[in-house]
């Protein structure tokens, strides 16, 4: 019972963490959309960049969602979040290998782009 209650502060942790991965992911989506809507209407920003970008914040996101996936690992180590984390790493590798592709392919003059 004891080791219950010591364990309920990585939980709030863990959901505190899991909500932020959200919000990032949530951020980058808004902004991609509104980075979207000024490319179709006054052809402001380079759709590979909205991508890139995009794809960078989901990353970012699925970070702390791995984050939080570990610490609620350790409170309730079971197979099934174990499966949990090892398939969402997997997935955040992947996504990561193939930006940074897509991130290599890019030229210096569409990276000033970017980032203006």
């Amino acid at each position: 019972m004891d080791m219950m209650f010591a364990d309920m502060p990585l939980l709030y942790i863990r959901e505190y963490i899991a909500l932020l991965g959200v919000a990032v992911i949530t951020a980058g989506s808004l902004r991609s959309v509104y980075q979207l809507y000024a490319l179709l209407v006054h052809r402001q920003f380079d759709l590979n960049g909205i991508r890139l970008q995009f794809g960078t914040t989901v990353l970012l996101g699925l970070e702390f969602m791995v984050g939080a996936d570990i610490i609620g690992s350790l409170v309730a180590p079971d197979y099934y979040n174990l499966g949990l984390l090892a398939i969402i790493v997997l997935v955040r590798t992947v996504l990561s290998y193939f930006l940074h592709l897509e991130l290599e392919a890019v030229t210096p003059s569409q990276r000033k782009k970017m980032t203006s």
